[in-house]
């Protein structure tokens, strides 16, 4: 059982993400190297990012007070939760 009383917000890839909106990031799809490769780039469950520029190429994102250019690739393995 819950015990908030809220339901768990719906997750989506980054990738569908609302640009500007906080997300938080809940879920990495993908293996070792890539969790470790996002995590030097500080990009580790439960951090808060934001989409910042989404031209239809590389999503460029605001995290940690830093700005880091993302590949859709791999920007469709990071499930995200909007609104937090």
């Amino acid at each position: 059982m819950n015990k908030e009383n809220h339901t768990s917000p719906a997750l989506c890839p980054l990738t569908m993400a609302p640009i500007g909106q906080d997300v938080r990031l809940c879920k990495l799809c993908g293996g070792r190297r890539l969790a470790h490769r996002l995590a030097e780039m500080g990009l580790t469950p439960g951090v808060c990012l934001r989409i910042v520029q989404d031209a239809g190429g590389p999503l460029l994102i605001s995290v940690r007070d830093s700005r880091i250019a993302l590949g859709r690739g791999i920007a469709s393995k990071l499930q995200v939760a909007v609104g937090n």
